[in-house]
Formats: C-alpha cells, structure tokens, sequence
C-alpha cells in the first residue's frame, strides 16, 4: 500500500483534544548519578547503573524512549532519563528489586543519586485525578508516557501508582508497549510488514493483542478498577458498514453515540474492549 498519504494517528488527534483546563503536570527530566569509591573501576559503576537502569524501567519509574547514553564525570557516571512526574524516583516508589539493587550497589562501593532537572514539555501530563473509574492499556509510536491512561482524562498514569504485578514489577507492560510501537512504526511507514502489523493492532485475538488483554486483567484484578484494550482500526468498507460494526470478541453492539475523548467510537465493557472508526473514512 505504498504511495498512500501519512495517516491522522489517534494520538495525533489526542494531543488536538486535551483538556487544557486540566491541572498541568508534565513529565520531568532527570539526572541520575552513580558514584563509585572503595576501588571500584568505572566499567563495574556502568555496569552496575546498566542493570539499575533496567530494573528502573521494569518498576516504572523511568521511560525507555528518552533514555540516554551513560557517560563519566570525574567519580561517577551519568544517565539523562525521562520520568513520570517530579518525584518518580523517590525511594517510596522503589519496588523490592529496584530496592535490592540499590542496596547491592551500596555494598560494592557504588552509589545512587537523582536530581529533577526540568519538565519535558515534549511529552503528555500526568493524571491527577483523585480516583478514576478505569483505565485503557493505550500508546502510539509516538508516545513517550507510560502505557495507561486514565479513563476520565485520557492523560498516562505511571505504572508504580498500581499494585505490583506478580513478578514484582511491570516487565510484561514495558515489553507490551515495545511490541506495540514496533509494530505501529511499521504500519505507519507503510512499507515493511506493514498488513502484518496492522492485524496485530486491530485483532483481539492476535499475539500481540492477547500480550495487552493479558496484561489488562491481571492489572483489572489488582486494582480492582475495569481495565480497558484499545484496538488500531485502520480500514473500513463503508460508513454504513462501520457504524454497524459489532464487538469482534462477543459480537455485541459497542458503537457509542458519543465519542469517548473525541478519540474511541466504540467501546465493550463485556470484553473491555475500546476501538476507533475506520481511519480511512474519516
């Protein structure tokens, strides 16, 4: 389908149709240090910050997107990522193998330090709502934010407000939201795997598709808010054809007659479920 003109993503659309009057809390830049002393080298302190990074990431608390090279001042080495809000890295957010880890680092003579050093205003805000009704698993090739959106704002929460996962952390998601924007990178370059892509976005039951319904319940069951699966609807038939269309989980009506965040056309809370109209007849 090469030739075609660059498609109106939904997350395009999102970022024309967010709340301004919403409280504004960007996603924060920061500077992380890891010192070194006790006759440590500076491969063991990179060493050591490679794996913390890592276990960073799985709880959460960093984003993969922005992460930056790792590079040596004097005594210690740097890392420039991107957080969740102000205080994504403050200990009180640590889950058991970040805190571990930490701890390890402690015992080898390497040490942990972090500094908020700006807003990114390339990126969403956070969620400040008091309690949500729900959430939506939910990213674009795009997005530097973390996977889940708030159902009542549509603005990202980070992963370590939840419940830990039964791993101790949030791997399943951070790898979830890789595989996603991999694949929507290539359906939107319209070259390579490009049909193969698109199904992975759109069917409920594909590998991909079955990877964040997974992830949906699990998080549904430990917060015990319902957990929405958004899925891509690239091409349609016809207007008519599209405004008909059922559930393709339980064959149910889920078209809305009212948009949900000017974004989702139709929506399942059988199957939890979120979808779009076909962007080619929009």
């Amino acid at each position: 389908m090469s030739g075609k003109q660059p498609r109106t993503t939904i997350g395009d659309t999102f970022q024309e149709t967010s709340n301004l009057e919403q409280q504004v809390i960007f996603m924060y830049v920061h500077r992380i240090e890891f010192s070194f002393q006790n006759g440590q080298t500076p491969e063991k302190a990179i060493e050591f910050a490679e794996c913390l990074l890592g276990t960073l990431l799985r709880n959460g608390q960093i984003c993969e997107s922005i992460r930056g090279p790792l590079y040596m001042e004097e005594n210690h080495c740097v890392a420039i990522v991107l957080a969740p809000e102000q205080e994504s890295l403050d200990p009180k957010f640590h889950g058991k193998y970040v805190t571990s880890q930490i701890q390890e680092g402690v015992a080898l003579g390497i040490g942990f330090t972090s500094t908020a050093m700006a807003k990114d205003r390339g990126s969403a805000e956070t969620c400040s709502c008091h309690s949500s009704s729900g959430y939506v698993l939910f990213t674009t090739y795009l997005s530097l934010e973390p996977p889940v959106r708030c159902l009542d704002c549509f603005l990202p929460v980070p992963l370590y407000k939840f419940p830990a996962m039964p791993s101790g952390e949030y791997g399943d998601v951070v790898r979830w939201q890789s595989d996603y924007q991999s694949c929507d990178s290539l359906q939107m370059h319209c070259t390579v795997l490009e049909r193969a892509t698109i199904r992975q976005m759109s069917d409920p039951r594909s590998s991909l598709s079955m990877m964040g319904r997974e992830n949906c319940r699990m998080l549904e069951d430990l917060s015990g808010k319902p957990f929405y699966y958004y899925l891509y609807r690239d091409h349609g038939r016809s207007v008519k054809s599209e405004k008909a269309r059922r559930c393709p989980s339980c064959g149910q009506p889920w078209c809305l007659e009212t948009p949900l965040h000017s974004l989702f056309d139709y929506k399942c809370d059988t199957c939890r479920l979120l979808s779009n109209f076909a962007w080619n007849l929009t």
